[in-house]
């Protein structure tokens, strides 16, 4: 076995290794959306309580949640005057500031990353087939 059929063997390994580890991110993906739930857009309040700044919604029912914001929360707001609230339709007491958690954020990267993986191994070994042998 030469260089370049070691070369072609190693692209298709990471080929199917990309495309593989893909699809089971993406089924991942897909379980932790179902069970994250939906969560509706409202806008909240952020108001300085006696335990501390806290952010007030209310929900479509006309029902109003507070909970407590930290430092870094609080920072990252864009519009901290007027926030986006995001609260979860099955349990309307639990609010963010995102629409997608953190770990649907990092599951979207990690399959951008395998499925790139795949695909470039794939055109790598597409390519190679062109090129002659000495």
């Amino acid at each position: 076995m030469d260089t370049h059929d070691l070369l072609g063997l190693v692209l298709e390994v990471f080929t199917w290794v990309g495309f593989g580890s893909a699809v089971v991110v993406l089924l991942i993906m897909l379980i932790a959306r179902a069970a994250d739930g939906s969560w509706v857009e409202t806008h909240g309040v952020i108001v300085e309580g006696p335990e501390g700044r806290e952010v007030r919604w209310m929900t479509v029912a006309a029902e109003l949640f507070s909970r407590p914001v930290d430092d870094a929360e609080f920072a990252s707001l864009r519009d901290p005057d007027e926030p986006i609230v995001f609260y979860s339709r099955r349990e309307p007491s639990r609010a963010r500031f995102r629409r997608t958690a953190d770990h649907a954020r990092a599951l979207r990267l990690l399959f951008a990353v395998t499925f790139g993986i795949g695909v470039v191994c794939s055109i790598a070994s597409i390519a190679i087939l062109f090129i002659p042998t000495s």
